[in-house]
C-alpha cells in the first residue's frame, strides 16, 4: 500500500499516569527528568519486560510532555497536558508500532512496523510542537522496523528536530542497525523476575548465544530446537540435512539465528579468534572450522545475511531450512558439492 493506513495513526496513545515504577526504575525515570533542559534527542531503552519498558516510556513522556511538572521532575496529573494525555488526545505524543488486527476491516495484525507510518511520522516531526515545547514518540518495538525502515528513520536521529524526543523500545537492540544504535542514548533496564540465577533451568551456553544476562521466556523457548541444530552443525560434512530441517520446533528464524552466530565464529576460529556467540562449543568449532573452506564460510555469512530479510516470510520452513543448510555443506566442504 502506498497510502498510510487508518491503524497506522500515530495519535491515541493512553498512558497511565499514575502507574507506580519498580524503585530502580523510578530513580533512573526522575535522573533524566532532572535533564529536561538538557534532555537528549532520542534514547534506546532496553533490558527488562516489555511491559517495563512501556511503563518507563510513558513516565518519561508523560514528565516531559506535563505543564506542571512536580519537583522531582515527573507528572502532575492535573494540569491541561496531563488530562489531554489521560483522554488519549495529548497531539504531542506518538506511538509508532506494527499494525494490529481489525477484524472488521479484514486486516491481519503485523510484526513489522511499516515504512509508510515512518514516513508520516517524519513529516510530523518536520512540525511545531501544538501544545507545548516539546513533542514525544515512543517506537514499541524498535526491532519490528526492517531495515529500509530504519534507515528510513534514521535521518531524523542524524539531524532530529528541535523539540523532539524520540524513544526507541527493544527487548533486543543487537537487531537494530549499528548506525541506529549509535545515534540513541543507551537506557538498560534489568529486571530481576526474569534474570537468569543459580538452578533456574536457563543453560549458560543459551546465555552466551542469545548475549543477553535475562533472556525473557519468549527468547528461550527456540533455544532446545536451535540448540539441537548446533549439534547437527557440528558434524562437519557429516551433517545430515533431512533430520536437521526437520528438528522439531526450529522455525525459519530461529534457524537463521543459529547459522548466521555459528558462521560466524567459524570465521573467527578460521581465522585464530574465539568464538564470540558459541564459546562453549569451542572445541566444536575448531574440528569444523579446520576442514572447511574460508571462502565459503564468508561467502556463506553473506548469504545468511540475505536470507535474514525473509525470516519473517510465511514460508514452509523445513524445506526452507533444508535449502539453506544444503547450500551451507556445498560451500563450505567442496567434496560435498561433488557428492550432492
Amino acid at each position: 500500500m502506498s497510502q498510510v493506513d487508518a491503524g497506522d495513526s500515530l495519535l491515541g496513545h493512553v498512558p497511565d499516569i499514575g502507574a507506580s515504577l519498580p524503585t530502580a526504575h523510578a530513580a533512573q525515570v526522575e535522573r533524566l527528568l532532572a535533564r529536561r533542559s538538557v534532555f537528549p534527542h532520542a534514547l534506546l531503552i532496553s533490558g527488562g519486560m516489555a511491559r517495563d519498558l512501556a511503563r518507563l516510556a510513558d513516565a518519561l513522556a508523560v514528565g516531559l510532555l506535563c505543564d506542571a511538572p512536580q519537583a522531582d521532575g515527573t507528572a502532575c496529573g492535573v494540569c491541561a497536558a496531563c488530562r489531554l494525555l489521560a483522554a488519549g488526545n495529548h497531539p504531542d505524543l506518538l506511538r509508532l508500532r506494527p499494525l494490529e488486527a481489525d477484524e472488521a476491516a479484514g486486516r491481519k495484525a503485523s510484526s513489522q512496523i511499516r515504512i509508510e507510518a515512518v514516513r508520516q511520522l517524519i513529516g510530523t516531526l518536520a512540525l511545531s510542537p501544538h501544545h507545548g515545547r516539546c513533542r514525544v514518540c515512543i517506537i514499541d518495538p524498535a526491532e519490528a522496523m526492517n531495515s529500509a525502515t530504519a534507515n528510513a528513520l534514521l535521518k531524523v536521529l542524524e539531524e532530529p528536530p528541535a523539540g523532539n524526543v524520540l524513544l526507541l523500545l527493544s527487548r533486543r537492540p543487537m537487531r537494530l542497525l549499528p548506525t541506529l544504535r549509535s545515534r540513541c542514548l543507551p537506557i538498560r533496564l534489568i529486571d530481576e523476575s526474569t534474570m537468569v540465577k543459580p538452578g533456574d533451568g536457563v543453560e549458560p551456553e543459551m546465555v552466551a548465544f542469545l548475549r543477553d544476562a535475562d533472556p525473557d521466556p519468549v527468547a528461550r523457548a527456540p533455544w532446545p530446537a536451535q540448540r539441537a541444530l548446533v549439534d547437527a552443525l557440528a558434524r562437519g560434512e557429516g551433517l545430515g540435512v533431512p533430520a536437521a530441517s526437520r528438528i522439531s520446533g526450529l522455525t525459519l528464524p530461529a534457524a537463521l539465528a543459529v547459522l548466521s552466530r555459528w558462521t560466524h565464529d567459524l570465521a573467527r576460529v578460521k581465522a585464530g579468534g574465539v568464538p564470540r556467540f558459541l564459546p562453549f562449543r569451542a572445541a566444536e568449532l575448531a574440528r569444523v572450522a579446520a576442514l572447511a573452506d574460508l571462502q565459503g564460510i564468508l561467502h556463506m555469512g553473506k548469504r545468511l545475511a540475505e536470507w535474514q530479510r525473509h525470516a519473517d516470510h510465511p514460508l514452509i520452513a523445513p524445506l526452507t531450512v533444508a535449502d539453506i543448510l544444503l547450500e551451507y555443506r556445498a560451500e563450505l566442504f567442496p567434496s560435498a558439492r561433488t557428492a550432492a
